[in-house]
């Protein structure tokens, strides 16, 4: 059933999915795409493997693991818009490559953006990643409109519980704010007393930490890159699991 409805998404023209465009950004270059390897990166014919910003599609499995749910629907996907475009034209994140020497970069397809594109079908999670933040709001609005109409992984897709968290990757978890607290460079959200959130000072715009203590006890939905901190022994007053952000997009208050 649920391949049936991402296969429909994937067969409506853009206009009737897309409603409101992300703006165009400054091109960089025109670029040929020679493989597309997941639901948000690719290698262009020059060999160099570009990472979309903006989102997170789900992982094709790799050394034995299993397919996240959705992750070959969002290649599929990404391939369908590709497949179509002599050239796509590249625009260059603030962060031009990430820590594997990937390029970041959006992509637009006759003027489009391909991460809506994806987000809005309910293919990739929004995600904003500083200082790569030009189109945060636009992906996060086309997300909420995805949510809204239980589009591609919407139509099941549950936030998880953090006392059911057992491994480290991305995750769009949710629990209760247990402490909020702050140190000289950071500031920490303590969730269910299992995971932190840590972000830094420096990417707190004005006003931002009254938000944070605002959200001592409430029930969050938040989203980013788990870290097992307690792989080869539990360690004494340090919280398991950790999510490093840059952005508070990725944190939000929900009704209990």
């Amino acid at each position: 059933m649920r391949a049936w409805v991402l296969s429909i998404w994937l067969a409506l023209p853009l206009q009737a999915v897309l409603a409101a465009e992300c703006p165009r950004l400054t091109f960089d270059r025109s670029v040929q795409v020679r493989k597309v390897i997941d639901g948000d990166t690719v290698r262009l014919d020059s060999g160099q493997s570009v990472r979309l910003i903006g989102i997170n599609a789900p992982e094709i499995g790799r050394d034995g693991r299993p397919d996240q749910p959705g992750a070959q629907a969002a290649r599929r996907a990404l391939q369908q818009v590709l497949a179509g475009a002599d050239r796509v034209a590249l625009s260059v994140g603030t962060q031009a490559t990430d820590h594997y020497g990937r390029a970041l970069a959006h992509l637009y397809v006759e003027g489009r953006s391909v991460e809506q594109l994806l987000v809005e079908r309910g293919l990739a999670f929004a995600v904003a990643i500083a200082p790569n933040l030009r189109l945060a709001d636009c992906l996060f609005e086309a997300e909420r409109e995805a949510r809204a109409q239980r589009r591609g992984l919407w139509r099941d897709q549950h936030a998880l519980p953090v006392t059911a968290l057992q491994q480290g990757g991305f995750a769009w978890l949710q629990g209760r704010v247990s402490g909020v607290f702050e140190t000289r460079r950071a500031w920490y959200v303590e969730v269910d007393d299992l995971l932190a959130v840590k972000i830094g000072r420096a990417h707190l715009n004005p006003g931002q930490e009254r938000v944070l203590q605002r959200l001592q006890h409430q029930r969050v939905q938040l989203r980013g890159w788990v870290v097992d901190r307690w792989q080869g022994g539990s360690r004494q007053g340090q919280k398991r699991w950790l999510i490093s952000i840059t952005d508070l997009r990725n944190v939000e208050s929900i009704p209990d």
